[in-house]
């Protein structure tokens, strides 16, 4: 009943003042009420995103309509093959999916499933997993009402793998306009683990609080530089530059790189940060 109750909170809210939510969220999490006339922290700048934002982050913030600008910016070939795409999972399409594939749907976050072995999935099962995906309201989640007006839909992709058949390691990019830092995510799914970097592939300090789920890698130096790390870097820059600030994530593969997403409020908008310092610094590379 409470949960219930909390639901139709957020809906109204939602709808009638989204700003208050947000701030008191924000405080809860984060220890000090923000400023969201003048946000000066890098977390107030993001978190007013979540009730603030623009239609161009809607669209590129779904996962099927941001193919057509990625493609239009840097080229088709950055983008992960896509199967198919549709409105739910139907007998028929469930028959026509490859033996190893990733399913996603494209109005939200954490919604994907991978499937190396499609036998391992009866079509019950899947359409239980992805109609649960369709009918989650996910921008009420965190009220993060840039997710609001898109659609929920399927899409089913090629299921990338490395040399050790594993997933990827995942590049999340947080890009400014003057500055980008990387957060380099391994054994993701078995065992996370992150290490930062800067542009030129300088190891720094982890500067967010990580969740139990995650941990540093103890030694940075020992990881391989990509060869295509410069144009990684150029590749986010031109993903970027129409905003102050954007998360873009690519994965690389046998030398190839691929587009994984944008992300404008990382974290629901609320990444802690290790040092309030750390957090104010971070608000001034915003142009």
């Amino acid at each position: 009943m409470k949960s219930f109750l909390r639901y139709i909170a957020k809906v109204i809210l939602a709808k009638v003042n989204p700003e208050y939510y947000v701030k008191s969220s924000f405080k809860t999490n984060l220890n000090y009420t923000p400023n969201f006339k003048n946000p000066k922290t890098h977390n107030e700048r993001m978190a007013k995103r979540r009730f603030c934002y623009t239609d161009k982050m809607t669209r590129l913030s779904d996962k099927i309509e941001v193919r057509k600008h990625v493609s239009e910016v840097i080229g088709e070939d950055y983008l992960v093959p896509m199967f198919f795409e549709m409105d739910s999972l139907t007998k028929n399409s469930y028959n026509k999916l490859p033996s190893s594939f990733v399913i996603k749907a494209n109005h939200g976050s954490g919604f994907n499933l991978i499937v190396k072995d499609k036998s391992k999935y009866s079509y019950d099962e899947l359409k239980k997993i992805t109609d649960k995906w369709l009918n989650t309201k996910y921008h009420l989640i965190g009220l993060e009402l840039h997710y609001k007006n898109i659609k929920p839909r399927l899409l089913v992709e090629q299921l990338l793998l490395d040399e050790e058949d594993k997933i990827p390691k995942d590049y999340k990019f947080y890009s400014f306009k003057n500055k980008i830092y990387l957060g380099l995510f391994t054994d993701r799914f078995t065992d996370n683990k992150v290490a930062f970097f800067n542009e030129n592939w300088e190891s720094i300090a982890c500067p967010f609080v990580l969740s139990s789920n995650f941990k540093e890698i103890s030694n940075p130096t020992t990881i391989k530089k990509p060869d295509n790390f410069n144009e990684m870097i150029d590749v986010v820059k031109k993903l970027s530059q129409s905003f102050d600030y954007v998360r873009i994530d690519l994965y690389t593969l046998n030398n190839k790189i691929y587009f994984g997403e944008y992300t404008f409020t990382p974290g629901g908008g609320i990444l802690k940060f290790k040092t309030y310092s750390e957090d104010v610094e971070w608000g001034t590379y915003w142009s």
